[in-house]
């Protein structure tokens, strides 16, 4: 594979990411500008979050569209690179594979709970 089809699958991966994370924060009002996915090579996390965003996700999300990965191993290196993130994400796909999402159990715990607690109080 070129270099420059490898980079544009994982754009488009970023892309995807980026847009879902728009469409959850719109009715928080968030705007495009605020959640914008990094460009390819560029050091950070894939997906920019603005100061208004980060109130609403607090994320740090690292994308990866290859065919192989060692997820423990990625999703550790990206855990350890952002500490100040409440949670961290990996997003990970293959070709011709739905996209999915690694997290700790304490964070997927974490989360059920805090959803759990505002679907009982609505």
């Amino acid at each position: 594979m070129k270099t420059s089809s490898a980079k544009a699958k994982g754009r488009r991966l970023q892309q995807l990411v980026r847009d879902v994370l728009r469409r959850i924060g719109a009715p928080h009002g968030l705007v495009a500008e605020d959640i914008e996915s990094r460009g390819m090579g560029q050091n950070g996390v894939d997906v920019i979050l603005s100061p208004a965003a980060k109130k609403v996700f607090n994320l740090s999300v690292e994308c990866k569209n290859v065919e192989k990965l060692n997820v423990p191993t990625v999703f550790q290196e990206h855990y350890e690179k952002y500490p100040d993130a409440s949670l961290k994400l990996l997003v990970h796909c293959r070709n011709r594979v739905e996209p999915l999402v690694t997290l700790r159990l304490e964070d997927f715990a974490a989360y059920l709970e805090k959803f759990h607690i505002s679907e009982k109080a609505s």
